[in-house]
């Protein structure tokens, strides 16, 4: 899975390591969600189709295109993955009971065709309907961060709405920081 962290920082190389900050050590606030992170620069899985300029220096400002493109990636994957357990959720309220509901039964929902992993190229790698556990999908909508999540402010909290998302959006447009920072997007390759 490839989350997107967004910080402010005075370069680009600060804000690298403000995200690899997020998975260094038992303390760090993105260690328990996911078992690692690996950043660009050092060979994440994803590194390879990505732009050179993060395999070199690990993040791009978020303003400019390559950034800006990887927020709204982010973005879209979060609402896909999101929609896919509120249909879970939609379709456990319409068809259990609720001893069904808290036994943690499984529903089929349909969900708009979506590729998870966003590499597929062949339609049939596309799935259009989403078995899952209705107590589960209740969790992961509820989770402040984890798989659901894409993308990540400088303190590994995950941007979860779309008033978050819109501020967030607002915040780099104006250019709004601390201390002459400016606004940086990094990509890190997880497994949680």
């Amino acid at each position: 899975m490839l989350i997107r962290v967004v910080s402010q920082a005075h370069c680009a190389e600060d804000a690298t390591g403000i995200a690899r900050g997020l998975f260094d050590g038992y303390d760090a606030p993105l260690y328990p969600t996911f078992d690692y992170g690996t950043l660009m620069t050092d060979g994440g899985r994803w590194s390879d189709s990505l732009p050179q300029v993060l395999r070199d220096v690990g993040s791009v400002p978020a303003d400019s295109d390559t950034g800006n493109g990887l927020i709204e990636e982010a973005w879209h994957s979060t609402m896909k993955e999101l929609s896919r357990k509120l249909a879970v959720i939609r379709a456990g309220f319409e068809q259990l009971s609720d001893e069904e509901i808290l036994e943690g039964a499984s529903v089929e929902a349909s969900v708009e065709p979506w590729n998870p992993l966003g590499l597929a190229t062949d339609k049939d790698d596309y799935i259009d309907t989403y078995t899952g556990d209705i107590r589960y999908a209740m969790y992961g909508v509820g989770e402040y961060n984890g798989p659901m999540y894409y993308l990540y402010d400088e303190y590994g909290t995950a941007i979860r709405t779309p008033s978050e998302y819109r501020d967030l959006l607002e915040t780099i447009a104006t250019g709004d920081t601390d201390d002459d920072q400016e606004w940086y997007v990094t990509p890190v390759d997880v497994h949680y």
